[in-house]
């Protein structure tokens, strides 16, 4: 799975440290909402990056103001790990994303649109897995440019660089740039090879600064990296399709939610767009707040 390393180390985020505190705050405030205890537990597994771990939090906290019984587990180790402890039914719920869950499960699959991704991975989850409806917010990959070059090359879209990408110098991280079906599913939609392929920090701010610093023409980062939060930064729109769909969704094992607990989750995907998940990760890359102080932020402005 793309992010198995990809997230604890290399998205730079700084979370360390912050799995007590995010997992004292949120039991602090299941003493605040009333549960039966002979509810069942929610248990939330979240993997070691900062993004699963916001907005697990996002979810555990509704539940609980909701008086559902909850336990989050943040900082759990990598994507398949935490996935693993679902199946196996050693925790309730986890994050994932649509298409490397699809990829997972079934790797011989070609789809990559949003819709046809989320009905493929349903049909490819383990026995016993199931999911709740896939949030608007994506975490893929995105190719971006200065808002000088958007303008002077005439890049709005990936089709703008077709035929055009060996006049510029792509830049990303290290695991970015190996991985292949990107480039494979980029290079035959697009027609695009890039003429030199530069490995950067693992902070996406190393991109950021390589573009503005004229380093390199085209840099490559998640559409949640709060390096896309600039003004004069351009997100090339990947207009035909080319990349596979990453949607945030709930996994769960089946029957472990009751039908108010799955309806509220739902309701919450609903709402949960990429911009807000980029605006949270802000606090998280310059420490000013901690995860569940950041998804308590997020429940308050969406009326939970």
């Amino acid at each position: 799975m793309r992010r198995t390393g990809e997230r604890a180390g290399v998205r730079g985020l700084a979370i360390a440290g912050v799995a007590v505190v995010a997992l004292t705050g949120c039991q602090a405030q299941s003493s605040i909402v009333p549960a039966h205890e002979s509810d069942p537990v929610v248990v939330i597994e979240t993997a070691s990056f900062g993004e699963a771990e916001v907005v697990g939090h996002i979810y555990g906290n509704a539940l609980l103001r909701s008086g559902s019984r909850v336990t989050l587990r943040p900082q759990s180790g990598d994507q398949a790990e935490v996935l693993e402890s679902v199946t196996t039914g050693d925790a309730t719920f986890t994050i994932g994303f649509t298409g490397e869950l699809l990829r997972a499960f079934d790797p011989g699959s070609t789809v990559v649109e949003a819709d046809e991704v989320y009905t493929a991975m349903m049909a490819a989850l383990p026995e016993g897995v199931i999911a709740a409806d896939p949030a608007p917010a994506e975490d893929a990959p995105v190719y971006v440019v200065t808002r000088h070059t958007s303008e002077t090359r005439g890049l709005r879209t990936m089709s703008d660089l077709a035929g055009r990408c060996g006049e510029f110098t792509l830049g990303a991280r290290q695991e970015a740039l190996a991985d292949r079906a990107l480039a494979t599913a980029v290079g035959g939609t697009y027609d695009c090879g890039f003429g030199r392929r530069v490995a950067l920090g693992p902070n996406p701010r190393a991109v950021f600064d390589a573009l503005r610093a004229g380093e390199i023409g085209v840099g490559l980062v998640q559409s949640t990296d709060p390096v896309l939060d600039p003004d004069d930064m351009v997100p090339l729109d990947d207009d035909e399709d080319a990349i596979l769909a990453q949607h945030v969704v709930p996994v769960f094992r089946k029957g472990s939610l009751s039908e108010d607990q799955l309806a509220l989750v739902n309701r919450i995907s609903g709402e949960l767009t990429t911009e807000d998940v980029r605006e949270l990760l802000l606090g998280v890359e310059f420490g000013t707040s901690t995860p569940t102080d950041l998804a308590n932020y997020w429940l308050d402005s969406h009326d939970y």
